[in-house]
């Protein structure tokens, strides 16, 4: 079997990138799609531009609630690994 050039290996890895980027794409875009889809219905909105007021509504105290748990999460491995 021949061993290819260092360019051709290079471009098949490229190529590699290429398509690991696009499937990583479409599995982002199908949890938005899901994540937005269980949005509307356990909360029953029809309506995109009632579910983005809600989203805007409650955005700061859903920052607060996720720093406020990240930083019990660091303070308990910081206790764990203290011990």
């Amino acid at each position: 079997m021949a061993r290819k050039d260092p360019l051709s290996r290079a471009q098949e890895i490229e190529e590699q990138i290429k398509k690991l980027q696009e499937k990583q794409r479409k599995y982002i875009e199908q949890a938005q799609k899901e994540i937005g889809q269980y949005l509307m219905e356990t909360w029953d909105i029809e309506d995109i531009e009632q579910a983005k007021l809600l989203i805007d509504e409650f955005k700061e105290e859903a920052k607060k609630y996720f720093d406020s748990a990240q930083n019990t999460e660091e303070s308990n491995g910081q206790k764990t690994s203290d011990q």
